[in-house]
């Protein structure tokens, strides 16, 4: 509001770091970017008997563009609307005359909200209202009845400055009501609070989104836990001949356990810093006994805690089932490796057999080559010997034995020549 002392600080800081943006050569862009950052989630400052009421809408698209924007009715009605990563909230404050007897009557719709918001059809998250009273009463529980309050969790908070209490009932039109009786906060202090308690119950809401994933997987992951021990015991006395079907299967369980994997991953990592968010704030409200009720922190940790819990546990089962996936798929590879290893091995030493066998056949054949080659050779050399001597010419005897090792000698010479020229061209 424009009126408050603290939105016109925030406009001085946001003017100032305008400024400093236009000498970009000093890297002033990002400095006045993360200046602005601690200014981002300005409260409603306001006093008074008031209805304050907070809606949370995820968007169909997913886009959210804008940060945050703030508008003033008129002089009793505030709204604001700020666009988180994955969320946009609308806080309207209406400001009353006199303290109710009863709940009063909303006059916007959750469509209406979405409106302001500029949002066509979005998810809501959560509609929470607060009614700021004054000082708290004596008499609590028959506030309560009167206000149509059930089972309600109350706490002193801000150091005994004011009280909270909540049934968290979600009614017909889909909203929660909290009452927060004002004992001695400012209008500063009073917006922060009302903005703490919003924040505890956004946050707690974007938490729980992750709630319905971790059920959903829930008979999924049994059956791939199941799935994972049969082939386990499988892969100890699947034959040789069968390791291929093995794999087949263990791959098509990796590549789901994968796929749910990625589904969840940014959910579960979303529900974990939400609810560190939903702790954080309800250590600022600096909680303490309201005599007869439970505490509001407490009521929202033990029934919030569980919740939040059951996602971690089906993330970290996730990401155990993959490991041991993996581990599996990995074994079952190196047992295949080993074998087709073995195998290469085993046609080696047959190959190696085999060239030797041929070496010898080779060598086996160039000594029956050498043999019938002289033998030929000699054949002739007789032929010719026989030849002369009934033409008349007559030769000494002692020269077919001189011919029989030099016809051998030179038929084996050249052999080994002819061999030796045919390795050194391969």
């Amino acid at each position: 509001m424009s009126s408050n002392p603290g939105e016109e600080a925030v406009s001085v800081t946001a003017s100032a770091s305008t400024q400093y943006v236009s000498n970009p050569a000093t890297g002033g862009s990002q400095t006045a970017d993360f200046n602005s950052e601690l200014h981002a989630r300005p409260s409603i400052y306001f006093t008074g008997p008031a209805i304050v009421e907070h809606v949370a809408f995820m968007p169909l698209d997913r886009a959210i563009k804008d940060f945050h924007d703030s508008l003033e009715v008129d002089g009793e009605i505030s709204v604001r609307v700020e666009r988180h990563t994955e969320f946009v909230t609308i806080t309207r404050l209406r400001k009353l005359h006199s303290e109710p007897d009863r709940w009063p009557e909303p006059d916007l719709a959750e469509s209406d909200f979405a409106q302001l918001a500029g949002l066509n059809a979005p998810r809501l998250v959560c509609h929470v209202s607060i009614l700021v009273l004054g000082n708290p009463p004596d008499e609590l529980g028959s506030v309560l009845k009167t206000l149509d309050f059930g089972d309600t969790a109350a706490s002193s908070i801000g150091g005994g400055a004011a009280q909270v209490c909540s049934d968290f009932r979600v009614r017909g039109d889909n909203s929660s009501r909290i009452i927060l009786f004002n004992n001695d906060l400012n209008a500063h202090r009073l917006g922060r609070m009302v903005r703490r308690i919003f924040e505890i119950e956004t946050y707690r809401s974007m938490a729980l989104l992750g709630l319905p994933e971790a059920r959903r997987l829930a008979p999924l992951l049994g059956g791939y836990d199941a799935e994972l021990v049969q082939l386990t015991n499988r892969n100890l006395s699947t034959p040789a001949h069968q390791h291929k079907q093995l794999l087949d299967e263990i791959t098509v369980l990796s590549s789901h356990i994968i796929s749910a994997t990625a589904e969840t991953r940014n959910r579960f990592g979303a529900t974990a810093a939400y609810a560190k968010i939903v702790e954080e704030r309800i250590v600022l409200l600096r909680e303490s006994h309201v005599p007869g009720f439970q505490r509001f922190g407490t009521f929202v940790e033990r029934r919030f805690k569980p919740a939040v819990r059951t996602c971690e546990a089906t993330a970290l089962r996730l990401e155990h089932l993959s490991r041991a996936t993996m581990h599996l798929l990995d074994l079952l590879q190196t047992r295949i490796q080993v074998e087709i290893e073995f195998q290469n091995a085993t046609q080696i030493q047959a190959m190696a057999d085999r060239a030797a066998t041929q070496v010898k056949i080779q060598r086996a054949v160039e000594g029956f080559s050498i043999i019938a080659i002289s033998y030929y050779l000699l054949s002739l050399l007789k032929f010719i010997y026989e030849t002369a001597d009934h033409a008349g010419f007559h030769f000494d005897p002692m020269i077919m034995l001189v011919a029989v090792p030099v016809v051998v000698g030179t038929v084996a010479i050249t052999i080994l020549r002819v061999k030796h020229a045919l390795k050194a061209e391969n």
